[in-house]
């Protein structure tokens, strides 16, 4: 039976749109094209009782849906995720610090600086397809580097410059079909050490950094600084697990997309993952010595991992407060 559910996504509105009217024509009979926002249920996609094995609905998700509960609701690899990138813009995208709505209320993350940059890498890294749009206008070096990026970033995604949506979308099987949504991301196959791009450019890089100390807060703050200003590249996206000393025994999520950075905790660490950083890094012209010599200078020092716990948290700590978590020194005894 042919996919019954496909999914457009993309922080470029028109052209995503655009290209969902025109997927729902080519590939749907009778049309039938939904906007997440005609949707019943909020972050469930529709489960449709096709007529026959053929039958498909198009569902457009908006510039700022959920992406990753909008598809794991419906089954995560029962939906042909498709990312609509415009080709004249795609790295900018990437690197564009401005919120993805511009008035939130407090705690909506979608209002964070960088949070459109965010919305855009989540949706090239849940995608089972990418199609650029407007390609015809991008030199072929530059275009190649884009489609390199996105590689590496969802590795195992088929890449397609769009020509008409029939054919983007009925030309073999996605390679992403059997993967699950949450490992189709770049930076999670580099740290399964399955980081297998299909495609690959001489400027596109993917470099994991391990270090079982944790970070000195004030030291990781300069670090990232100097990171953002190009020490070791030209950094477009990061992610992985990390812990800040003066937070002990916190499992923490690292998250970067162009000039914004997220470190938000996950939970209490029973140290079964590590003491601690592993961490992926993509992006341009990165230089992997340069990269863990800054990263490095931000671990503790031999002096301050002997002083321990007690004395981690009173470093001097610059970064964003993690107000609902527990810092409460774990009782080793326990």
């Amino acid at each position: 039976a042919v996919e019954t559910t496909i999914v457009t996504m993309g922080v470029c509105a028109p052209e995503r749109q655009a290209y969902a009217e025109r997927a729902a024509t080519a590939l749907v009979r009778p049309l039938h094209l939904l906007r997440y926002r005609d949707l019943r249920a909020a972050h469930a996609l529709p489960h449709p009782r096709p007529r026959s094995d053929h039958e498909r609905v198009v569902v457009d998700l908006g510039t700022d849906v959920d992406l990753l509960h909008a598809i794991a609701a419906r089954g995560g690899i029962d939906v042909e995720a498709v990312c609509v990138v415009d080709a004249r813009h795609m790295i900018g995208d990437l690197l564009d610090e401005a919120p993805l709505v511009a008035s939130t209320v407090p705690g909506d993350s979608r209002g964070d600086v960088g949070a459109r940059a965010r919305q855009a890498a989540l949706a090239l890294e849940l995608a089972t397809r990418i199609v650029w749009v407007n390609w015809e206008a991008v030199p072929t070096a530059a275009l190649a580097v884009q489609m390199a990026l996105a590689s590496h970033l969802n590795p195992g995604a088929t890449l397609r410059l769009a020509r008409d949506p029939h054919a983007d979308l009925s030309a073999g099987a996605p390679r992403a079909d059997e993967t699950e949504v949450l490992e189709r991301a770049g930076w999670v196959r580099a740290l399964n050490d399955e980081h297998d791009p299909y495609m690959r450019d001489n400027r596109v890089s993917t470099l994991r950094y391990d270090q079982v100390r944790p970070f000195h807060p004030a030291r990781l703050q300069h670090a990232l600084d100097r990171l953002d200003d190009g020490a070791a590249g030209r950094l477009v996206r990061s992610a992985g697990f990390c812990r800040v000393a003066s937070r002990p025994g916190i499992l923490a999520r690292w998250e970067h997309v162009g000039s914004a950075m997220w470190i938000e905790p996950i939970g209490t660490d029973d140290g079964r993952m590590g003491l601690g950083q592993e961490i992926a890094f993509t992006g341009l012209d990165l230089s992997a010595p340069r990269l863990r010599h800054v990263l490095d200078r931000a671990a503790l020092t031999d002096d301050e991992l002997a002083a321990g716990p007690d004395a981690w948290v009173a470093f001097d700590d610059p970064l964003p407060a993690w107000p609902t978590v527990d810092l409460t020194i774990p009782d080793a005894t326990e």
